[in-house]
């Protein structure tokens, strides 16, 4: 569990503007949870708003687990003393594996927040499934389309409007994950039943995704 306490965030935040300084114009609590109490803690959320209006940061969270969406809804819950949000963003997994929180998403992005999607090729665990493989296929599109850009494409073919993060490590990667804003126009419009077909295809349980999550080898 992580610790959410006003004297972590108030150390963190010195560190950080040691660290990045003038850089900095977002904020996020790492892994917001039910357990840690951040989204109950009126000391830490007075300690938020404080430093949105000292520093001029928007304040976000990331969140984790099957509960993502549920810990969303209540963050958004939250207020300021003026009865404006707390929270201008959300860092969220999902991909087409995981999609329970895509709902909470929707809510979010339409209440004015900032989504940012994290994971968006599951760990690397989307690029072996046989459908979406399938459909890379060049005599669909015309052209070459590389599994990773086409996963990444259903997520910002979402009607939240997500910013994706690519977490590509080469700048091959980094080259073929820029190809799905491509093939994502191509998905909103005259592809969009190939996007029906890939998110009900490759969709998993909620649960059963975390738990496969949590076996994998981190390096």
């Amino acid at each position: 569990m992580k610790d959410h306490s006003t004297e972590t965030f108030i150390r963190q935040v010195e560190e950080t503007i040691e660290a990045v300084g003038e850089y900095v114009d977002l904020y996020q609590i790492h892994s917001a949870t039910f357990e840690s109490g951040v989204l109950t803690n009126s000391t830490v959320h007075e300690a938020l708003e404080n430093c949105k209006a000292k520093r001029g940061w928007a304040i976000g969270l990331s969140v984790s687990s099957p509960k993502q969406g549920d810990v969303l809804r209540e963050a958004m819950k939250i207020k300021m003393s003026d009865g404006t949000p707390l929270f201008d963003s959300v860092q969220c997994t999902y991909n087409l594996l995981e999609q329970r929180p895509q709902d909470a998403l929707l809510e979010a992005h339409n209440a004015g927040m900032d989504i940012i999607v994290k994971e968006g090729l599951a760990n690397g665990r989307i690029l072996k499934n046989e459908l979406l493989l399938k459909n890379c296929d060049e005599s669909i599109w015309g052209f070459a389309v590389a599994p990773d850009a086409l996963a990444l494409a259903c997520i910002l073919a979402q009607p939240f409007c997500p910013r994706v993060l690519s977490g590509a490590v080469s700048g091959e990667q980094l080259e073929s994950n820029y190809k799905a804003i491509e093939i994502a126009t191509l998905l909103k419009n005259e592809k969009s039943y190939l996007l029906n077909e890939l998110m009900e295809g490759c969709l998993m349980s909620s649960e059963e995704y975390w738990k496969e999550r949590s076996t994998l080898s981190w390096n």
